[in-house]
């Protein structure tokens, strides 16, 4: 809930209606965009046959997949089923568009970006699908307070089901796909919000700005 607190000016003696009109205005339109907002919104349900998708209480796609993710604000959301995983619309219908899959789904979006793979590379989809960074790397986090680590000439080591990443070099990316840090670092950690972030060079631990300069 949202509280607003307004205070009652007056002018000697004579309380500013105008003013106050104006505020009450402001609030009822405020109230009436958040309430449609709201009531627009697709919302996942589950029931014995599967998960599905409902709006104002209407089913609008029929319980069906195994998983799901939200609608994003663009209008597309990950579902699972046994032919797979992969994105649909608010009708229900399979879009192409491409994907990673983490932990037995899709990657989910972060801030924004989701990730996806392509030839073995990886790079990145908006919320609305589309490709806003090629895939052109061979590792490469989800984004953290607007940064992605990098990583190149790893060596994958396989140990029963799983896959252990070994060696290589680290570097960043910025939103719009631009290297920001070279691959020169042996590691860097995920950036805090203060654009920081632990890292190591040559054996040596360090602490990096968001340009890759060593600050400590």
């Amino acid at each position: 809930m949202i509280y607003l607190i307004l205070l009652i000016q007056w002018n000697s003696g004579r309380f500013q209606t105008k003013k106050m009109k104006k505020i009450f205005y402001l609030i009822a339109l405020f109230s009436l965009v958040s309430c449609n907002s709201q009531s627009k919104k697709i919302i996942p349900f589950e029931t014995s046959e599967g998960w599905g998708f409902k709006q104002n209480e209407k089913i609008t796609i029929e319980p069906q997949f195994g998983i799901v993710s939200e609608f994003t604000n663009c209008g597309i959301a990950a579902v699972g089923d046994s032919n797979g995983n992969y994105y649909i619309n608010s009708k229900g219908e399979k879009l192409d568009i491409p994907t990673l899959e983490i932990d037995n789904f899709i990657d989910p979006f972060k801030e924004k970006y989701a990730r996806f793979k392509k030839d073995n590379k990886l790079g990145f989809i908006n919320e609305c699908g589309a490709i806003v960074i090629d895939a052109i790397y061979e590792n490469v986090t989800p984004f953290t307070n607007g940064i992605a680590i990098v990583r190149k000439d790893f060596k994958i080591i396989e140990k029963g089901p799983y896959k252990i990443l070994q060696g290589g070099k680290y570097g960043a990316i910025d939103k719009k796909g631009t290297l920001t840090i070279p691959y020169s670092f042996d590691f860097i950690s995920t950036f805090s919000t203060e654009s920081t972030a632990n890292a190591k060079i040559n054996g040596k631990d360090v602490i990096i700005d968001f340009k890759g300069n060593i600050i400590k």
